[in-house]
Parts: C-alpha cells; sequence; structure tokens
C-alpha cells in the first residue's frame, strides 16, 4: 500500500470493472458459419439468450427482430421491468446481453454506422463522442471484424436502400442544433 501509486491502482480497478461490465452487456455475435450450425441443431445452442430449439428458431427466422438485432428478452430486459417492453433505445440493442447479432442484421447495422458517422460532421467531437463513440467502436470493431468481407459487401449494397434506416425523426435530429 503505497499512497503515492493509490491512484493508478483505483483507475486500474475501475478501468477493469468496466471492461468486466462491457462483455457481460455485449450481444451475442452469430456469424455465419456458426448461425448455421445452431439452425442444425437448436437444441445444442450455447450461449443464447434463449433456450429450446422453438425459442432458438424463433430467434434465428426473424420472429424476434427489433432493427439492429434478434432479440431474446424484450419483455424481459436487463434495462426494464420484467413483463414490460424494453425502454432503451434501439441501439442500446448493441448494449445488450439478450441480443443476437446474425448476418441478417447487417444491413441495418452498416445503415445505421453511415448514419452515426455523417453525424460526426454534424456534432463537436465531444458531442459525438458521448452519443456514439461506445456503439461506433462496438458495431466497427466488435461486430463487423466477425463477418466475412463478402457477406459485408453484399449487406452494404442492401444497406443503401433508403426504407432501410427508419429512423424516427428525434433520431434523424439527432446531430442538429435545437434552437
Amino acid at each position: 500500500d503505497i499512497p503515492a501509486l493509490r491512484h493508478l491502482h483505483e483507475v486500474t480497478i475501475a478501468d477493469a470493472m468496466s471492461d468486466a461490465l462491457d462483455a457481460a452487456r455485449q450481444p451475442r455475435v452469430l456469424p455465419s458459419d456458426e448461425e448455421l450450425v445452431v439452425r442444425a441443431d437448436p437444441d445444442r445452442a450455447m450461449g443464447l439468450p434463449v433456450a429450446g430449439a422453438a425459442a432458438v428458431t424463433a430467434l434465428l427466422s426473424g420472429e424476434q427482430d427489433v432493427w439492429l438485432a434478434s432479440c431474446g428478452g424484450f419483455y424481459a430486459s436487463p434495462f426494464g421491468t420484467e413483463g414490460e417492453a424494453c425502454p432503451s433505445p434501439f441501439w442500446g440493442c448493441l448494449e445488450c446481453s439478450n441480443a443476437v447479432i446474425t448476418g441478417r442484421k447487417l444491413p441495418a447495422l452498416l445503415s445505421f454506422l453511415s448514419f452515426i458517422r455523417t453525424q460526426r460532421q454534424a456534432l463537436t467531437e465531444a458531442d459525438w463522442t458521448t452519443k456514439f463513440g461506445r456503439v461506433h467502436g462496438r458495431i466497427a470493431d466488435q461486430i463487423l471484424p466477425r463477418f466475412s468481407e463478402a457477406e459485408i459487401d453484399e449487406a452494404r449494397q442492401a444497406a443503401a436502400d433508403p426504407r432501410l434506416i427508419y429512423l424516427r425523426s428525434e433520431e434523424r435530429r439527432v446531430g442538429k442544433r435545437v434552437r
């Protein structure tokens, strides 16, 4: 216990706890090859927020889809009350252990990534980092690298469809200053 190093120790512990929390709260990314294995034998699926063949099939078929992910617990959100709809904003899925990201979600993710990168030009660096820095890192650094370049290229073509990004007006105005 060296008083001069106490601050360094406290910062290190805080960073480690933050990293552990981040790891516990991230979505399950299911690249296409792993998705095929799970679809072939849904009873043996591990690490998904649902259990049993019917629930796994519903999750992967699109029945549980929200915009950026498939949700394994929309009425059992870690951010809300059991039995009530998830109160998190749509990009909160990228911080949720109930979320499962499959190749089917790549066009929406790429469309949203394009949107938040555009917002970087409209916001100050500090504002952009506060609003979008974490989710940008989640998509660009943790999710996209799990998919092949061919899958990403195909998704990028699909993401060009302007109907794909169905943001409410308040999300579209996120970077605009209200006077």
